[in-house]
């Protein structure tokens, strides 16, 4: 039935009429797609040799019977919790390999970093750790409950609370405090109680705990249930971090580290009608590196990345804390400056101009020295103040003002206005005397690194 039937959790005897516990375990977890599917196995007498065979053959929990209600339930809710969030993964994967993002390699397989908790000061578990260090080459460590919960502590994979024997359910705040603790929150809880105490065994379930121990600590169960609680928090950290990657990839410009177009668009949206209700305006910047193919034509592509990176990392300099700066494609940026005054956006240009003509980057070659190249932006400014405008407008507006100034001379910034004329360009740089009006403002300088070049070098 279970190589045909799709379950959640499997309950069932260890001793069935046609084979036994751990030959069911066994042939359950070889059917394909059935590694992880949670079993729970009833045993007749809770004999501590039959649980640890049973555990080792990899069920998930052992009862014995009588069970009570609340324990088996909260057990049963648990793993499907579990269940479910595993299920999650093989979708996220799937999402990634369809917009074209790798899976995270697997990292260093590293010692386990856990962390025994008694609730009972007096009690010391020194040896237990000392043997779970040996049986998993793991860094086991006994720890107070203050060290977990402090915000600069060391964060363990899993951590053991051992309840304490006068005042059962003592550890119950501290499992649920573990939960939100900014160090410990991504933990493997595994929570351990005296027997007869189910009602505080379901409560520490339902409280988030990942795993039960219910007839105190014991060391060789503790080596069985707990490689299986780390592997499981490694892959879902994995998955996790291939998620943030992920989301990162689309909204970021690899070569720039900026902004994409796809983000940039709907954000600068958001904002714009942000700073329109408070009674502001945004102003959208356009910038476009001058003469940009003549770098790709001459030094190619990998000169071409070299120019757009330093660009890229001269805009951001210049950013205020609510300004956003994307790369729109190719060798055009876009600068958003909220609530921003047309004299303001004004001056942002200008000082963005200036910093990018500043820039000085070896270009690659024979030549001795090397050739050193001062890229030029020009800039189109357009001020968003209606709510009703779209960014696909202001957008539109300031490409034109961008156009604007490259034949004005390039190197310039121009501002449209709502409609009518155009306002004349303004010169961001102060021109190389030696060079016609339309090329000083362009690529101003490939320049030799001697400090002899001549003017017309400059120019080249």
């Amino acid at each position: 039935m279970l190589g045909k039937a799709r379950v959640d959790l499997v309950l069932a005897a260890a001793d069935l009429p046609d084979m036994c516990g751990s030959g069911f375990c066994t042939r359950l977890h070889a059917l394909p797609g059935q590694a992880e599917l949670p079993v729970v196995l009833l045993i007749d007498d809770d004999r501590i040799e039959e649980r640890l065979a049973l555990l080792a053959v990899g069920a998930d929990d052992v009862l014995a019977r009588p069970v009570e209600d609340i324990l088996l339930l909260a057990r049963i809710r648990s793993l499907l919790h579990r269940s479910r969030a595993q299920d999650e993964l093989p979708l996220r994967a799937d999402a990634r390999r369809a917009l074209g993002l790798s899976e995270a390699p697997p990292s260093f397989d590293r010692p386990a970093r856990i962390a025994l908790v008694p609730l009972d000061r007096t009690r010391d578990l020194g040896a237990m750790a000392a043997r779970l260090q040996i049986a998993l080459g793991a860094q086991v460590r006994q720890a107070e409950p203050d060290q977990l919960l402090r915000r600069d502590a060391a964060s363990a994979e899993a951590v053991v609370l051992v309840d304490s024997d006068a005042d059962p359910g003592a550890g119950l705040a501290l499992l649920s405090q573990l939960r939100t603790a900014p160090a410990q929150r991504r933990a493997a809880l595994l929570y351990v109680t005296q027997p007869g105490r189910d009602t505080t065994a379901a409560q520490a379930l339902d409280l988030g705990a990942d795993d039960l121990l219910r007839a105190g600590p014991d060391a060789l169960e503790l080596a069985l249930r707990l490689p299986r609680l780390i592997r499981r928090k490694r892959t879902a950290e994995r998955h996790r971090a291939a998620l943030r990657s992920g989301l990162r990839a689309a909204m970021i410009d690899p070569l720039t580290g900026l902004y994409n177009r796809r983000y940039a668009l709907p954000e600068v949206s958001r904002r714009a009608q942000l700073s329109i209700q408070r009674g502001g305006q945004l102003a959208l910047l356009v910038a476009d590196l001058d003469h940009f193919k003549q770098v790709n034509d001459r030094w190619g592509h990998s000169a071409g990345d070299k120019v757009l990176t330093a660009t890229a990392q001269a805009l951001m300099a210049q950013r205020r804390g609510g300004d956003l700066v994307a790369r729109l494609g190719g060798e055009e940026f876009l600068i958003a400056l909220p609530d921003a005054t047309r004299e303001d956006a004004l001056e942002t240009a200008r000082q963005l101009c200036e910093t990018v003509a500043r820039l000085t980057l070896p270009m690659p070659g024979p030549e001795t020295p090397a050739h050193l190249l001062s890229p030029t932006v020009s800039i189109g400014i357009a001020m968003m103040e209606e709510p009703s405008e779209a960014v696909s407008t202001g957008l539109l507006r300031a490409d034109r003002a961008l156009y604007a100034a490259k034949r004005a001379g390039r190197n310039r910034v121009e501002i449209a206005p709502k409609q009518g004329f155009w306002q004349g360009p303004q010169l961001c740089a102060a021109p190389d005397p030696s060079c016609p009006p339309d090329q000083s403002a362009g690529l101003r300088g490939i320049r030799r690194a001697s400090s002899s070049s001549s003017a017309s070098s400059r120019s080249a």
